[in-house]
């Protein structure tokens, strides 16, 4: 055991630090493996590799939290099952995948070396970096040790059985896989990093009729914009869906493109997944058709119950300018016949006369009420003796008669008679007084 110093601690915040630099790591490490002729070859997925980070690190991490900040190579290859065998068990499983000795090796130095890269570029003082690249190195010499002896000690009949039993699981999990692709309805093909089909599923051979897909550009397979993976992904963004026609049947397909790399850090292609969406996309037209037709018969409706609201605020101009008519009407006929014929009955001394006058007042107040009858208001406009001729003729006296039961000139009472005519506008009508007064059914 050795205390802690400063030093110690700021190479240990850089080793911590690493798992914060993943893509950088990542990046580095796929890197390394394509320099030592690894990355075709490899299989391994992103989390995988994340995960071999993680499993590095931790045993640092325990070591410092009890304080052994500084173990050498002798304690870690003679304390092998306090800290490495996480990482022996990972090795045996890439061993009986088929992986042979100097393979997993080389590729589990590179990943030392990516680490190596990554302290690199961290900020700290070159002590530091020289403290952590050291500590890298310890924990990654003592692991190879122990990865070789492990296998060594391992029987080879044991080996080669297990490596069996692995190879018929994968030969399983790849025959399962593939059935899976060769089942579902949706296309599925993968295009290389040049854009050119490498792989299809049942689904694209049963739609394409037997035509040749693989080795073809998958812009001219599928009718897409652009010449060129960089143009395709311009047009059809990775994550984003989109919907195509891309066969003579008129289909409509949600297209989406996935860079396997998102999964296998060892590939650089793309998987092109086409599900057929056609009866939802008839579907969809079908309602926006029916939403159409709705908005439009809405819009009708509004403009009808518009037109309606203009006729009717038309009609209640008119209406309230008829009632303002009958009210001026009302109050001119009040103040023009109504009351004056009060004003001849309030200075008539006769009795029959007063009644007369009475009379017609009523006859205007009823004519006010529509529909009714009523005697000609002009009548209002003779005076007392005018009247009392209409009195006789209304009775059907002569005017001989009249003359003498008034005590005047036949004269007199042919003057009367042109002047009642006129007032009661009569004059050069061919209608008989008589008749007349009858008629407007005045009784004096």
């Amino acid at each position: 055991m050795k205390s802690r110093d400063g030093q110690q601690k700021h190479y240990w915040d850089m080793i911590r630090s690493l798992t914060a630099e993943k893509e950088f790591f990542l990046e580095r490490w796929s890197v390394r493996m394509e320099q030592a002729g690894y990355l075709e070859h490899t299989t391994a997925k992103r989390d995988d590799c994340l995960l071999a980070l993680n499993d590095f690190l931790a045993p640092m991490r325990q070591h410092w939290e009890e304080g052994l900040t500084a173990p050498d190579f002798s304690w870690l290859i003679r304390h092998e099952n306090d800290w490495g065998q996480c990482q022996i068990e990972s090795a045996r499983r890439h061993r009986m995948r088929g992986i042979t000795e100097d393979m997993y090796l080389g590729c589990f130095k590179t990943f030392i070396y990516s680490l190596i890269d990554v302290i690199e570029k961290m900020e700290g003082s070159y002590e530091s970096k020289v403290q952590a690249r050291r500590h890298v190195r310890l924990y990654g010499d003592a692991l190879e040790v122990l990865f070789v002896r492990d296998w060594t000690r391992t029987l080879p009949d044991i080996a080669t059985q297990k490596l069996d039993e692995a190879n018929r699981l994968l030969t399983l999990e790849k025959c399962r896989y593939e059935n899976i692709l060769d089942s579902t309805s949706d296309l599925i093909l993968v295009v290389d990093s040049v854009g050119v089909v490498t792989n299809v599923n049942k689904a694209v051979e049963a739609v394409t009729s037997g035509k040749t897909v693989l080795g073809r550009p998958v812009w001219d397979t599928l009718t897409m914009e652009g010449q060129s993976v960089r143009d395709l992904l311009k047009y059809y963004p990775v994550g984003m869906s989109c919907e195509i026609s891309p066969f003579a049947d008129d289909a409509v397909y949600r297209m989406q493109l996935t860079p396997i790399g998102n999964v296998s850090m060892a590939s650089d292609e793309y998987m092109i997944m086409l599900t057929n969406i056609t009866a939802h996309t008839i579907q969809r037209e079908t309602l926006e058709r029916v939403v159409t037709e709705r908005t439009e018969a809405l819009r009708q409706e509004k403009e009808q119950l518009e037109e309606m609201n203009i006729t009717l605020r038309n009609v209640l101009q008119s209406i309230d300018k008829e009632r303002a008519d009958i009210l001026d009407e009302v109050s001119a006929k009040v103040n023009n016949l109504v009351i004056p014929a009060l004003d001849r009955i309030e200075s008539e001394e006769q009795a029959d006369i007063r009644k007369g006058y009475i009379t017609v007042a009523k006859d205007q107040l009823a004519r006010l009420a529509p529909g009714s009858q009523a005697s000609d208001p002009l009548l209002l406009k003779l005076t007392h003796m005018e009247t009392r001729v209409c009195q006789f003729i209304q009775a059907g006296y002569p005017s001989k008669d009249i003359a003498s039961s008034l005590n005047i000139s036949l004269e007199t009472v042919q003057t009367h008679r042109k002047n009642i005519r006129r007032k009661l506008d009569l004059h050069g009508k061919n209608v008989s007084l008589y008749a007349h007064l009858k008629t407007v059914g005045a009784a004096f």
